[in-house]
């Protein structure tokens, strides 16, 4: 279990999920690599031109979000650009604006630029789908690929009008929402808690930023309370540093962009726009509604603050959740061998080359596929109460590993791997 369910150092880079794609299948790609290798190959791929007629949506976007004075020519363009025109106008646009200014994209901010190379990749060990130091592969990360069609990876390659890989599928959304509560989710749910008591209908990252101090105060007070490594102790002060500083901008309401209060309320909202708790009426500012889905969300994480209580709704009520939030009439999967069947087919999909992988994660994956393709429901615990049966019953099947504190942590199915 996570000492604390909170994201170590947070950056104002870290907004658009669709970008780890690319990042985890270089990291899957590699045994090790490095944050200079990662986050260079980023920015080399997003930032690659491609030659394209301008359009409404996209001089919009050049208008709004182009600030730097590089772009001074693309921007004139754009000021010159007659929608009346019989000629097309060609201009020559990095792949990530062309992907960012797609009308059906549902936020159009968070492009990376040449200094950005090391803020966005620790994204990626935040949520827990990259290791630190060595950059290499969590099994997280094997099933973010799963779940990302070929055709998102190419289309980093190759700008295509017809696939955005900025956009998540519901498997990548669900998986991503996941990773958040399972990471920072001391935050999240009483951030997502008070915007909803709140009764505001449509806020900003100002709004959302000004209620952080009280929030990461009251986890520091708790986790202060207990022993902790020397690690969570330097990780509690830097929160407290940054409830600090927030505090001394709350309510001002000139603001660059850049403090530490809009950082803070940015990178949690902004990625929940891609997975659908929070929708925009203009995807090109930093102004937000709840959804339908994000309501359903907040209302059931009100109640839960600590890492404890967050850990139990992970094992035994997030698909139901989901299931509820998404519209879906979800049943819950009790039969042993039906659950094991499904798990067989995760395990095969995420497995490492010694043949295990990790429980919570087999069920978490057949989890996703269950609910989407199925409208059953497969809770994490159910999924393991259900494999060690399954193990008891047919010994020379199912072999398990333990971690250090004795419990079962991964299993590899004997029959199938043969």
């Amino acid at each position: 279990m996570s000492e604390l369910r909170v994201f170590d150092r947070i950056n104002r880079q870290m907004m658009r999920l669709g970008f780890l794609k690319h990042v985890i299948r270089r990291v899957v790609a590699t045994s090790t690599t490095s944050l200079d290798n990662l986050g260079n190959n980023l920015i080399d791929t997003l930032s690659r031109k491609v030659q394209v007629p301008l359009n409404e949506s996209r001089v919009k976007y050049i208008k709004i979000r182009l600030f730097d004075r590089v772009y001074s020519t693309l921007k004139k363009q754009a000021n010159d650009w007659d929608s009346e025109s019989p000629e097309p106008v060609t201009v020559l646009m990095e792949i990530q604006d062309l992907y960012l200014s797609d009308p059906d994209i549902p936020s159009g901010v968070g492009k990376l630029v040449n200094a950005d190379w090391d803020k966005y990749p620790p994204l990626g060990i935040n949520l827990g789908f990259i290791r630190s130091g060595t950059y290499s592969a969590n099994t997280r990360a094997l099933s973010l690929l799963h779940f990302t069609p070929e055709e998102d990876q190419v289309a980093f390659k190759e700008y295509t009008s017809n696939n955005n890989p900025l956009l998540l599928n519901r498997n990548q959304a669900l998986l991503f929402l996941y990773s958040y509560l399972e990471n920072d989710g001391e935050v999240i749910a009483p951030f997502w808690s008070k915007l909803l008591e709140s009764g505001i209908n449509q806020f900003n990252d100002r709004d959302a930023g000004d209620l952080m101090p009280e929030i990461y105060l009251s986890i520091i007070e708790r986790h202060r309370k207990k022993f902790h490594s020397a690690e969570i102790r330097d990780r509690l002060n830097v929160l407290e540093q940054s409830a600090n500083s927030i505090a001394k901008h709350r309510g001002k309401v000139r603001y660059s962009g850049g403090s530490a209060r809009e950082i803070s309320s940015r990178v949690r909202l902004e990625p929940f726009v891609d997975i659908g708790i929070f929708s925009k009426n203009e995807p090109l500012r930093y102004d937000f509604n709840f959804s339908s889905v994000g309501k359903a969300w907040a209302e059931e994480l009100s109640s839960f603050q600590t890492m404890e209580e967050l850990g139990e709704f992970l094992a035994d009520n997030f698909f139901s959740t989901a299931a509820k939030a998404w519209g879906i009439k979800g049943t819950n999967m009790t039969d042993m061998d039906n659950i094991v069947e499904r798990l067989k087919i995760a395990w095969k999909s995420i497995t490492s080359p010694g043949g295990y992988a990790p429980i919570e994660e087999m069920a978490l994956v057949a989890g996703i596929h269950t609910l989407f393709e199925e409208s059953r429901i497969i809770e994490q615990n159910a999924a393991r109460k259900a494999i060690i049966a399954y193990q008891k019953e047919n010994p020379y099947e199912v072999r398990f590993t333990v971690d250090r504190l004795g419990k079962l942590a991964h299993a590899r199915f004997l029959d199938e791997a043969r």
